[in-house]
């Protein structure tokens, strides 16, 4: 004979049954959307940072201009982030990080395009769509207005034809601080003293490279181009 369970025999209202464990799947797509929304939350916070950055001391605020009326940094932030999310499409991978940094980076160098922002002048999704140039302060502007015209004279003088055409093709290079892959470069002629030391020649050349990423201004030197 079957013996009755105690809390029946005690006439105790039954247990409660254990919860079914959830399958892995489920439990790795959970910990995914967590980790996704964590990551959201962090680049919103972020943005508001960057548009809460004061203005230089020697930018003066513009006439007519009241600070009430640049609006709430709060609010903005999260419209940026999420433009900046659907644009992704509701992905907040590499891409979606990389995108933020550039225009973190930009909202707290360039004054007059955080002002934009702020005064609605600029929407969070022309923001989330500008370019690095677009992102650019005046001064960058100027910078890669120059490195562009050198690197025009480098190709014309390089010659015409095929070698032309293939030095005017840029190479591409991967920034180490921001990740982004927008960079313009400079070539200059060096002396390479230990090559030429090494196979005996007096006049040999090396050539070197000066390389800055458009996204955060980061610069570094290729060696032997």
């Amino acid at each position: 004979m079957k013996r009755k369970d105690i809390w029946k025999e005690l006439d105790l209202p039954p247990p409660p049954k254990k919860a079914l464990a959830l399958p892995r799947s489920m439990l790795d797509k959970e910990r995914q959307e967590a980790a996704q929304q964590a990551l959201r939350l962090n680049c919103t916070k972020t943005i508001q940072l960057a548009l809460s950055t004061p203005p230089p001391p020697d930018k003066l605020q513009p006439p007519g201009v009241e600070e009430d009326e640049t609006g709430d940094a709060a609010s903005k932030a999260e419209a940026i982030e999420r433009e900046l999310y659907m644009h992704h499409k509701s992905i907040a991978g590499q891409d979606y990080k990389t995108t933020a940094r550039t225009l973190v980076a930009s909202l707290k160098r360039n004054s007059e395009l955080r002002r934009r922002v702020l005064m609605g002048a600029v929407s969070p999704t022309q923001l989330v769509s500008m370019d690095i140039r677009e992102l650019a302060t005046q001064q960058q502007r100027e910078e890669y207005a120059r490195l562009q015209e050198r690197e025009t004279r480098r190709v014309t003088l390089a010659g015409h034809g095929s070698t032309a055409a293939a030095a005017a093709t840029p190479p591409e290079y991967r920034c180490e601080r921001c990740g982004g892959r927008t960079c313009d470069y400079l070539d200059s002629g060096r002396r390479d003293i230990g090559k030429c030391e090494t196979w005996g020649s007096k006049d040999g050349q090396g050539a070197s490279r000066l390389v800055t990423c458009l996204g955060c201004g980061h610069r570094w030197e290729v060696d032997d181009v």
